[in-house]
């Protein structure tokens, strides 16, 4: 059960018809003692305008993402010293994890631990960002 905003989940029980392996990104948590719910928005559906939906958080989980798929990908990252810097992935901390999302100013930032080499063969660590297109 998700329990921060920008995780990534899913709905462990579907209904008939929709997709099981449909992802959310949480975008609150509302705290109920009786019934807690999470508004959350569906990712990766190429709308415009994609609504948000508030749901049982008890009815969703937490998804584990595999990160190895961005091995070779150009990707930029955030270093330690708050310096942004773009180059194709040597490799990932972590080939698994729990993805948390945060919405920064000029994109979004997340946990993903990378390895990169720049075009000059040089490595720079840090995590993932999204820029906003």
């Amino acid at each position: 059960m998700p329990y921060k905003i920008g995780q990534v989940a899913k709905f462990h029980t579907t209904l008939p018809g929709e997709d099981p392996s449909q992802l959310y990104v949480v975008l609150q948590i509302i705290e109920d003692v009786e019934r807690p719910r999470a508004d959350i928005r569906a990712l990766g559906l190429g709308n415009s305008f994609i609504p948000i939906n508030t749901v049982l958080l008890t009815d969703l989980e937490i998804v584990e993402t595999d990160t190895s798929d961005l091995v070779g990908k150009n990707v930029t990252i955030n270093k330690a010293d708050y310096s942004q810097m773009t180059g194709k992935v040597a490799k990932v901390s972590k080939q698994n994890l729990m993805l948390d999302l945060t919405k920064g100013v000029k994109g979004v930032e997340t946990n993903v631990q990378l390895t990169i080499l720049d075009k000059n063969g040089k490595e720079h660590t840090g995590t993932l960002f999204v820029n906003k297109p």
